[in-house]
């Protein structure tokens, strides 16, 4: 679990640096991130797969892949704008971060009924984090600025929860 949090805390900090520092604050660019995001969660997790020292279970491999793997596509199939189609880009971002974060919050709060003791609290954090982030995405009224820096926040502080969780000792020594 430590080197998959590694290479999470990681995606999402470039995610996070990103938008923190990109003078476009608008939906496509936000829709870009989330794009890039889902496809490194997508192939970073199946290059690890091939070292063999790694002892990852299916479970923390399959199941978070599988959710960045259809975010992924929707991004590709709704992302765009393309010639002679009018898309309301705020809706599709605002839809597709809301079912990434609450898609993963949902799956993490699930991994943490059958965590080692030392993850559980991590992952209920985590979860926590990324529903938050789903009902602000749901509920609240965001203009293209606001939801880019929502989204840039939310990847910030998965980034850093995360790196610290991958920092912290192990095998019940907290």
């Amino acid at each position: 679990m430590r080197s998959l949090n590694i290479l999470r805390s990681i995606v999402l900090a470039i995610g996070a640096a990103y938008l923190i520092f990109s003078q476009d604050h608008s939906s496509p660019v936000g829709i870009r991130v989330l794009q890039f995001i889902s496809f490194a969660l997508v192939f970073g997790p199946l290059v690890m797969l091939r070292i063999p020292k790694l002892k990852l279970t299916l479970k923390e491999i399959a199941i978070p892949t599988s959710i960045a793997f259809v975010i992924a596509v929707m991004t590709v199939l709704f992302g765009g704008q393309y010639e002679g189609e009018d898309t309301d880009e705020l809706f599709v971002m605002r839809s597709l971060v809301f079912l990434f974060a609450v898609g993963m919050a949902v799956l993490e709060f699930l991994l943490s009924r059958k965590a080692k003791p030392e993850d559980v609290l991590e992952l209920r954090i985590s979860a926590t984090l990324g529903a938050i982030t789903g009902l602000v995405f749901y509920f609240a009224p965001l203009d293209d600025l606001n939801a880019v820096g929502f989204f840039s926040a939310y990847l910030a502080l998965s980034a850093v929860q995360r790196a610290v969780w991958a920092a912290g000792p192990t095998k019940g020594k907290k």
